[in-house]
């Protein structure tokens, strides 16, 4: 019976180096910051960071898209990514906005 290769014991709390492959390890909250003087700036901050995004990935599909109908494209995945990532960028801008609304009801309702 042929024997099992041995696995180095996994630690749950860190990484394991099988795991990252000589990859950096960051830290999840690496661009947190603590409180501000104003703390809905930085979530207004964050929030048009991302609507800004949200209109360079749909340039980008735009772009794309054109290239692949003239012609200019050579592959054609790109644009299906490109659109994939809008579609899904403004899938996650539409529930933000959904779930905000929702709160901001709930709130009214409660207030009244």
């Amino acid at each position: 019976m042929p024997s099992l290769p041995s696995t180095p014991a996994v630690n749950p709390t860190s990484p394991t180096s099988a795991a990252t492959a000589g990859a950096p390890v960051t830290d999840a909250l690496a661009g947190v910051t603590g409180t501000t003087d104003t703390p809905g700036a930085d979530f207004s901050s964050a929030l048009a960071g991302q609507v800004d995004s949200l209109q360079a990935l749909q340039g980008e599909r735009d772009t794309l898209n054109l290239q692949a109908v003239t012609g200019d494209l050579e592959d054609i995945h790109q644009a299906t990514i490109a659109a994939a990532e809008a579609s899904a960028t403004m899938d996650l801008m539409v529930a933000l906005r959904n779930s905000g609304l929702q709160a901001f009801n709930e709130l009214m309702r409660i207030q009244a």
